[in-house]
């Protein structure tokens, strides 16, 4: 309790003291090992504190109504530094139920769209499950979805949504759980099974899939064994600044390699050649 009741003041004077930031994590076909997009992950950095990370920050901003004005930011700053990338690089934003509920996430992405001029299509908007049992909180998806962009569910395992309803949202992408394939190990049969069967259940659907947290080379022999689309997790690259990230972007014709992170090393394997690979974003063709 102590350390809680110091944390607390802190945290309240994180929107007044601290300032925000994006890094961003690479998204990487499991595949070819290409570079698919980017996921743009919120940081805040306190004068005193250093950097505070989303699990301490999110909830009270949530609980206060600020995460509403801070996730336009992050949308538009996402937005405006996309479009320092190629075409065929996506980035994927994560949207609150709370701007859900009250209606305005369509309002937030229609403005980020405008105001940056990037392409809707290479825009993807990540909810959590809950969003696809709240009617509120569905119109506005419908509403967002209508603008072009592309719709994914993260942490999905966790409360198993229907499959049909995610169909019927016309949700492009489902993200499986860090906390599923992080146990990926063969003695974990439930894990297992979890992962497997989101990715059978996905593409039954016509709904392409990522898998979270991916750390070690043997969760991503896993992951691509069940055919699993996509992967991001420290094992491909830690989140990056902003510079790294278009540094990595604007790299042509590597892929990573699934030996090791590759990244942190700038080692690459691929192609030779200096002219970029084109390729879909990271959601399953119709």
């Amino acid at each position: 309790m102590a350390n809680e009741t110091r944390i607390r003041p802190d945290t309240e004077s994180l929107i007044l003291s601290g300032e925000p930031e994006l890094e961003y994590q690479p998204v990487v076909d499991l595949t070819s090992g290409r570079l698919l997009g980017f996921e743009a992950l919120l940081r805040w950095r306190h004068p005193d504190e250093g950097l505070i990370l989303p699990g301490l920050l999110l909830p009270w901003l949530e609980a206060n109504g600020d995460i509403v004005q801070l996730g336009e930011w992050v949308l538009m700053e996402g937005c405006q530094q996309a479009t320092h990338w190629p075409q065929n690089i996506q980035l994927a934003v994560n949207l609150s139920l709370v701007q859900l509920r009250r209606g305005v996430g369509s309002r937030a992405v229609s403005e980020a769209i405008a105001r940056s001029g990037i392409d809707p299509g290479r825009v993807t908007i990540e909810v959590t499950e809950h969003a696809m049992v709240e009617e509120v909180a569905m119109n506005d998806l419908r509403t967002i979805g209508a603008l072009g962009v592309e719709l994914a569910v993260d942490d999905v395992g966790t409360s198993w949504t229907s499959f049909d309803v995610l169909r019927r949202m016309a949700v492009n992408t489902v993200k499986i759980d860090r906390s599923f394939v992080g146990s990926l190990e063969p003695q974990q049969g439930i894990n297992r099974l979890v992962v497997e069967t989101v990715v059978s259940l996905a593409h039954s659907a016509g709904i392409s899939t990522v898998a979270e947290g991916v750390e070690t080379s043997q969760q991503a022999a896993i992951v691509r064994e069940f055919d699993c689309d996509a992967a991001q997790g420290y094992f491909f690259a830690p989140p990056l600044s902003i510079e790294l990230a278009t540094e990595l972007a604007n790299e042509p014709g590597f892929c990573f390699s699934f030996e090791g992170a590759g990244w942190a090393e700038h080692q690459f394997v691929g192609s030779p050649s200096h002219e970029p690979i084109v390729h879909e974003p990271y959601h399953r063709p119709a």
